[in-house]
């Protein structure tokens, strides 16, 4: 990676956290959602493919400023979302494949 681009990321990185410290961001929020099962599979493995992805790999990316906490409570996202689908035996045996 050049520099300019090493630099436009770490710029990125910065608007990042400012945005995401700012006040109010780190109030909870209740979400409705009405989606499809097919959706909800989707969704599903989505959120588990940025949380699997290799830090190191992301070097300029958001998901390097997560906590542990936040990918906890994005884990519990994917389980609630899958149950209230009925999906959750169905995800984990299509994972298997």
């Amino acid at each position: 990676m050049n520099s300019a681009a090493m630099n436009q990321g770490n710029e990125k990185i910065k608007i990042y956290e400012t945005v995401l410290s700012s006040p109010g961001f780190g109030e909870k929020c209740k979400i409705v959602l009405q989606l499809s099962r097919q959706n909800i599979l989707l969704l599903s493995r989505v959120i588990e493919f940025g949380l699997e992805a290799d830090k190191k790999d992301m070097k300029a990316d958001i998901l390097t400023l997560l906590s542990e906490e936040d990918f906890d409570e994005f884990r519990k996202v994917v389980v609630e979302i899958l149950q209230k689908g009925g999906l959750t035996d169905f995800y984990q045996k299509l994972k298997l494949l």
